[in-house]
């Protein structure tokens, strides 16, 4: 991050700094960063599909296609999601940058937004986007070795389910984030995420409607004996995506947790 990028964004009227700082942020996954990610992302999603169409038994069980798709992104994202921002402030505070640039006409705040969205921006783009119109591309031509052709859904659903899981990915990145500005070390970061997660698999159905987990973890019938979580069901059978509401939580939630870290950074001391 060059003290040149840095001045480019310290007239921003909001969160002074935000503007210079996230694209300090979101250069950093230009170059070999961005394409470690794209191959791993790629050889985990694109990979484990191929052997589920096409291999002679599968993989996934219950979930073949853009279901599969679907289970995939509820493992992968939240678990990407939390190693990487785990390291946002910490690798900050050791490499003894964090003090110099908020030496600078920056504020705390956008220091902390801009970890933020920086992480998520990265991880959304390679991880969830990408890779839902590589699947896109190439799923549907393909026939199955065993079981039914994979169901092309329409470009429109598969645009909202990528938002979902992209909001899903802010969400575990605003929380480790959050969770680093109260205890400074990544472990209880990592962990705090993973335990979110977990509940959010296993919550009961009282709370789906308040919770992301409404949408990706829980099941309905689906077809040939299979069973579908909601957001599956709308991408493949065209289903009613609900309950909207947890949408609405998330994002808040996600608000919250920046909010609330750019808080509690405000009064750390360098």
């Amino acid at each position: 991050m060059t003290s040149e990028t840095l001045a480019r964004g310290w007239r921003s009227p909001v969160l002074p700094g935000l503007a210079g700082l996230l694209r300090g942020e979101l250069s950093r996954w230009l170059g070999r960063r961005g394409l470690v990610h794209i191959v791993v992302w790629t050889v985990v999603i694109q990979g484990f599909l191929l052997n589920d169409v096409l291999g002679e038994s599968n993989v996934l069980k219950d979930w073949r296609g853009f279901d599969a798709l679907i289970h995939l992104w509820w493992i992968t994202t939240p678990l990407a999601a939390i190693a990487i921002s785990q390291n946002a402030l910490t690798e900050e505070r050791h490499n003894d940058t964090a003090p110099w640039v908020l030496s600078k006409p920056v504020s705390r705040s956008a220091f902390v937004t801009s970890k933020v969205l920086g992480d998520s921006a990265g991880l959304i783009a390679l991880g969830v986007v990408l890779q839902g119109f590589l699947a896109y591309l190439w799923m549907p031509r393909v026939e199955p070795t065993i079981g039914l052709p994979i169901v092309e859904p329409a470009m429109n659903r598969l645009v909202v389910a990528m938002a979902v899981f992209s909001l899903v990915i802010v969400f575990f990145v605003a929380l480790t984030v959050f969770v680093t500005t109260l205890l400074p070390w990544r472990g209880p970061a990592a962990a705090a995420g993973l335990v979110v997660w977990v509940l959010l698999w296993i919550a009961p159905w009282e709370l789906d409607r308040y919770t992301i987990g409404g949408l990706i973890t829980g099941e309905i019938g689906g077809v040939a004996g299979r069973s579908m979580k909601p957001i599956a069901a709308y991408l493949v059978l065209g289903h009613p995506l609900e309950p909207m509401s947890a949408i609405l939580w998330t994002v808040a939630a996600a608000v919250i947790f920046t909010a609330l870290g750019s808080i509690i950074f405000r009064r750390e001391q360098f």
